[in-house]
Formats: structure tokens, C-alpha cells, sequence
């Protein structure tokens, strides 16, 4: 029973730590719609980072491997990535100036890292910024459903030319078997 005891007691503790170690990952605004936005863009940018990073850089005029550096230097995770290119865009700084504020700054969020840059929740700015995050959540969705389009087209022309050679090997069979 001890044992028992034990071990449910483990796994409670490790099921909290798994908890909160997801938790910390989240990018955190102090605004649930664009929280929500940013859990968005870090889960469709998985499908295609390269993608995501284009699209970043083409939307906010950032050279890709600007955003790329800071990405990988600071740790970003893909909503955070975004975070620092918009903010980057809007403060006319470099991303990794951002990025390494917003490390030094972490544990505040991005809503007090935007709130101290001169940010105000409901501002034109903020408003702005959460547009982009939707923007980006459509044009992330939009990319993921062609991309899917094409890969559904080059398995059919795959499996079309697979009948094909099929049908020639055994016609092929076929006429071997009648010259005799």
C-alpha cells in the first residue's frame, strides 16, 4: 500500500511538472485573444518553419535570417518569434534587440515588454498587433491547406504511374505468353 501510496504520489507530481513546464512555454500577452493567436502560430508554424519564417520576413520587411539569428540565439519559440518581429517592426529596432530584452524580461510577458516600450493595451499599436497575429493565423492555415492539396495531387500522379507501369509489366507478360 505504501508503495502504492508512493507512486500515485510520483506521478502526480510529474504529471504537474509536465503541466507547468508547458505552461511556461506559452507565449503570454496579458490578452487572451492574442495568447490564443500566438498557441495558434507556434502550433501551424511546426508544419513549416521555413514557411513561417518567409512569411515574417515578407510581411514586416525583416530580412529572414535576422529573424532566423534571433530565433535561434534566444530560444524563441515560434509565437515569440513573432512577438519580437512585429515589436522589431514597430520600435524600428533589429529582432535580436527584441529578443534579448525580452529574455532579460521573460518571466513579464510580452504585454509588460510592449506596455514598457510604450505600448497600451487597446492602442491602435495593439490593436495592429493582434491583426498581424490573425493575419498570420489565416496565411499559415491558407499555406497548410495547399500544401496538403499539393501533396494529395503528387501522391495521385505517383499511384496513376504505378497502374501505369503495372499495366505495361503485365501486358508485356501477356505478350510474351502468345508468341509462343
Amino acid at each position: 500500500m505504501k508503495k502504492f501510496l508512493t507512486a500515485t504520489t510520483c506521478l502526480v507530481f510529474l504529471g504537474l511538472l509536465v503541466h507547468g513546464a508547458a505552461y511556461a512555454q506559452q507565449t503570454t500577452t496579458g490578452d487572451r485573444k492574442l495568447n490564443s493567436l500566438l498557441g495558434k502560430i507556434d502550433q501551424l508554424a511546426k508544419a513549416d518553419r521555413e514557411g513561417f519564417i518567409r512569411q515574417l520576413s515578407q510581411k514586416h520587411n525583416v530580412p529572414e535570417e535576422e529573424i532566423r539569428q534571433a530565433k535561434e540565439r534566444y530560444g524563441l519559440s515560434d509565437g515569440d518569434t513573432f512577438m519580437a518581429t512585429v515589436l522589431s517592426k514597430i520600435f524600428k529596432k533589429p529582432v535580436g534587440v527584441v529578443a534579448e530584452e525580452y529574455q532579460k524580461n521573460q518571466g513579464q510577458g510580452w504585454g509588460v515588454m510592449a506596455m514598457n516600450m510604450g505600448i497600451k493595451p487597446g492602442s491602435p499599436e495593439f490593436k495592429q498587433m493582434k491583426a498581424n497575429a490573425s493575419d498570420s493565423v489565416d496565411n499559415m492555415k491558407t499555406m497548410a491547406k495547399a500544401k496538403k492539396r499539393q501533396q494529395k495531387q503528387e501522391m495521385k500522379k505517383k499511384r496513376e504511374q504505378g497502374r501505369k507501369i503495372k499495366d505495361e509489366t503485365q501486358g508485356k507478360g501477356q505478350e510474351k505468353g502468345k508468341k509462343k
